[in-house]
């Protein structure tokens, strides 16, 4: 007979073999250890080998059912119809659109507590590049209900609650709990810094991650450095960053990487001095924390974790270049302080790591689990 209290967890998707969300993944294999993991998904991919060994059961909406709202009333019926079976202690849902909204309503009817995190652009818009969720009325709508009526509402980073109180929307049960990493699996690298210089970028090329600014800040550092930069990450702009780099003839001077797995970006890592970060939104920038883990010095836009971190030595607003090539530049002037501020980096990843997340959700999910089931 299974004596851990039964969870029911729903996901966007970032559970599959191939494209995951690595964060997400430890998170719910630490808790799989002490809980009955039912995950659903609204993408319907291969699990990531780690569901196929272990006790957790992953429940992919049909791939005939291709539209969202569907996929939110087929969650909702297979969640009922599950309780009947596990009578779960708690729904958990990642994002508000739809699956926060879809915990929240399973939660209501089920009579269960509903808990929801927020990991990205769920409390935000960005007209200019149509990003985020709160693309008009409806969903601003929607995702303050969801808000409102959760048990429980975590958010990565102060800088998401800033935004959302922003969008005039605040409430008490809200917790922040970043993502932390794994550190065994980002040994402390430090090394002084050395010519060339090597830049490095993580993040796919997109418009929220503005790799056109991180390109344009490479240029004008090779003006007045002897540097490199590699960049990693999937290209989702049909070649456009690639075109301005040639544009401002630097695209020689770039190691272009694509996607790589995650399990090789700690070696990456190990070579760089410095990774540039110039989202124009974060929720938080995981690759943050696994450059902090490693010691590389992180430079970037006040955005996610860098907003946190208040370090106004270290970041620029969204989309000036020249401001985050002179961080750098200062930085290279000043290598008495490198040292320290990598050993401050590493203590940091420390503080927040994996262990220190699961261990987060934990407290929050035994004080929201009704007594008798915990």
């Amino acid at each position: 007979m299974n004596l851990k209290p039964a969870i029911a967890i729903i996901v966007p998707g970032g559970i599959g073999d191939q494209d995951n969300i690595p964060v997400l993944i430890e998170l719910l294999r630490s808790l799989s250890e002490l809980f009955d993991l039912s995950i659903y998904s609204f993408s319907d991919v291969q699990s990531h080998p780690f569901f196929t060994s272990s006790s957790c059961r992953v429940i992919t909406v049909p791939s005939g059912i291709k539209s969202n709202i569907l996929k939110a009333v087929y969650c909702i019926w297979k969640i009922r119809k599950d309780h009947s079976i596990k009578q779960f202690a708690l729904i958990h849902g990642f994002w508000i659109m739809l699956q926060g909204i879809v915990a929240v309503l399973a939660g209501r009817l089920l009579k269960i507590p509903a808990l929801v995190t927020l990991p990205g652009g769920d409390i935000t818009y960005l007209p200019a590049i149509h990003y985020g969720s709160l693309s008009n009325p409806v969903k601003r709508k929607l995702a303050a209900w969801c808000i409102y009526r959760a048990s429980h509402i975590v958010m990565l980073t102060r800088f998401q609650q800033t935004i959302m109180q922003r969008q005039g929307i605040s409430r008490k049960q809200i917790s922040i709990i970043p993502f932390g990493v794994d550190i065994s699996k980002f040994e402390f690298h430090p090394h002084p810094f050395a010519a060339p210089l090597q830049l490095l970028y993580i993040g796919n090329l997109n418009r929220v991650k503005d790799p056109f600014t991180m390109v344009r800040t490479f240029h004008f550092l090779t003006k007045r450095l002897n540097c490199r930069l590699t960049i990693i990450g999937s290209d989702t702009l049909n070649g456009a960053v690639q075109a301005y780099a040639c544009e401002l003839g630097v695209f020689e001077r770039i190691r272009w990487m694509g996607k790589l797995p995650h399990e090789k970006i700690s070696l990456q890592l190990s070579s760089a001095d410095i990774l540039l970060m110039t989202s124009l939104y974060e929720g938080q920038s995981v690759v943050v924390l696994e450059a902090f883990a490693k010691g590389v010095v992180v430079a970037g836009t006040n955005v996610g974790l860098l907003a946190d971190i208040k370090d106004d030595a270290l970041t620029i607003s969204p989309g000036d270049a020249e401001g985050l090539a002179k961080i750098v530049e200062e930085l290279i002037r000043h290598p008495e302080n490198i040292a320290s501020l990598q050993l401050k980096n590493r203590k940091y990843a420390e503080t927040i790591s994996a262990d220190w997340t699961f261990k987060e959700y934990l407290k929050l999910y035994y004080e929201l689990i009704p007594e008798r089931q915990s």
